[in-house]
């Protein structure tokens, strides 16, 4: 914990929540060392945090549709790329406040608009792609929150040069471990007494990136596989960890190489 204090406190820029995607810097923001602009900053957080809600966005919906993936009678589900699309939008809207169909006309910065754009064909992709696991028969959906955010994430990493991985502290896929910085603000995240949904970021001038935490949280269709009974095997094989309501499950870790 030591470790993430220290982390903390050397970020230049530090969470009270990042500012609203449409507001304007504040003056009061301190200037970081190295001449990064400030306003350049203040976009890049916001696009960050964008980017982290719209992975998350999609790891819901696939969360909300296990039901249906998981129903031995179908052989077609009827979850195709467009379906996905559509229940994305309706998601993200409500948890960033912005219309896709519309987002070129948004007061959002112009990496944000390039970005989530991509985002969401890298998402649709990966949707047609799992085809075989959606409208699979007699056996349980591969295509969990965890399998499609991993897969989206590496994809949109490779195609945009910005990197978003899944971690948590006690990760079932090796991959997903954390750096020691994102341990750091895992940490945090998992005390009690954390503000709930407020993320962590940070500015390096000398590696010229900005790094962004954004916290998860356990919904009653995670505890399928991560609540109670603790310890008995789920659909994937895994021990169940025996989290309850609520409790932190990690968190959307992003990457954006910065300029001055």
């Amino acid at each position: 914990m030591a470790g993430g204090l220290r982390w903390v406190a050397a970020a230049v820029i530090l969470t009270a929540g990042l500012p609203s995607v449409c507001e304007a810097a504040s003056p009061a923001r301190p200037r970081p060392e190295g001449g990064i602009a400030l306003q350049t900053i203040v976009d890049m957080e916001s696009t960050a945090r964008l980017l982290a809600i719209m992975l998350d966005s999609g790891r819901s919906v696939i969360n909300e549709n296990q039901a249906l993936f998981d129903n031995p009678k179908l052989s077609e589900k009827g979850f195709t790329p467009e379906v996905f699309e559509k229940q994305l939008a309706a998601m993200f809207r409500v948890r960033a406040g912005l219309d896709l169909a519309d987002l070129d006309a948004s007061h959002v910065p112009v990496s944000a608009k390039k970005w989530l754009k991509e985002l969401v064909l890298v998402s649709k992709q990966v949707v047609k792609e799992s085809q075989p696991d959606i409208n699979q028969l007699a056996v349980q959906s591969k295509l969990i929150p965890a399998v499609f955010g991993a897969r989206v994430a590496s994809r949109f990493s490779e195609r945009t040069g910005v990197r978003m991985k899944q971690t948590t502290l006690a990760p079932r896929n090796p991959a997903n471990a954390p750096d020691p910085i994102e341990r750091s603000a895992l940490e945090l995240f998992a005390a009690t007494d954390y503000p709930r949904e407020k993320v962590i970021s940070e500015v390096t001038a000398t590696s010229g990136t900005l790094r962004l935490m954004f916290p998860l949280y356990m919904t009653r269709q995670c505890l399928d596989c991560h609540g109670e009974p603790k310890g008995t095997t789920d659909k994937t094989g895994y021990p169940r960890e025996g989290q309850r309501l609520g409790d932190n499950a990690g968190a959307i870790s992003v990457i954006i190489p910065i300029s001055q």
